[in-house]
C-alpha cells in the first residue's frame, strides 16, 4: 500500500511540474499589452523630484494629475504627450528602505559624461566615479538614474 502511495505522489507531482512548465496560451490581439507606457515611483518631496526631473534630466511634464486621496501625480516624459511618451510617473509617497534598489531607470542620453556633470552640478550625485559614456546618478530619494550613451556606429 505504501508503495501504490508513493507511486500516486510520484505521478501527481510529476504532472504539476509538467502543467507548471506549460507555455501559456498565445496572447490574442484584443489582450496583448500596446506598449510600456512607464514606471511609477513614490518620492519623499513631490516638487523637488519634479524639479530634479524637468530641470536637471529635462524631462516634461505630460500632466499633473490628482491621484487617490489627497495625492498629486506628475506624469513626465520626453514629449509632454501622455498619450506617446514612455512615463515616469512620481508620487509623494513614503520612500521604503530598498524600495529605490529596484533596478533603475534608464535614459539614453547624447553623452553621458555631460549629463553626469550636470546632475553633479545641480547638487546631487552619483552612483559610480564619472566616465566617458553610460553614468549612474541618484535622484532626491536615491533611485538609480542610469545615463546610457549609445555605443559610437561603426
Amino acid at each position: 500500500m505504501k508503495a501504490r502511495a508513493c507511486l500516486i505522489s510520484m505521478v501527481f507531482i510529476a504532472s504539476s511540474i509538467a502543467f507548471a512548465d506549460a507555455p501559456p496560451a498565445a496572447l490574442t490581439d484584443d489582450v496583448k499589452p500596446i506598449r510600456v507606457s512607464g514606471l511609477g515611483i513614490r518620492v519623499s518631496d513631490l516638487e523637488r523630484s519634479r524639479q530634479f526631473y524637468t530641470e536637471v534630466l529635462g524631462l516634461k511634464v505630460g500632466a499633473r494629475v490628482p491621484a487617490q486621496g489627497d495625492a498629486v501625480e506628475y506624469l513626465l516624459g520626453l514629449t509632454g504627450k501622455v498619450r506617446e511618451d514612455t512615463l515616469i510617473v512620481i508620487r509623494k509617497g513614503e520612500v521604503k528602505p530598498g524600495a529605490t534598489e529596484f533596478g533603475t531607470i534608464t535614459l539614453v542620453v547624447p553623452n553621458g559624461r555631460k549629463m553626469a556633470e550636470r546632475v553633479v552640478a545641480a547638487g546631487f550625485k552619483t552612483a559610480r566615479p564619472i566616465v566617458d559614456g553610460t553614468n549612474f546618478v541618484r535622484d532626491p530619494d536615491g533611485y538609480m538614474i542610469e545615463l546610457y550613451q549609445r555605443p559610437a556606429a561603426r
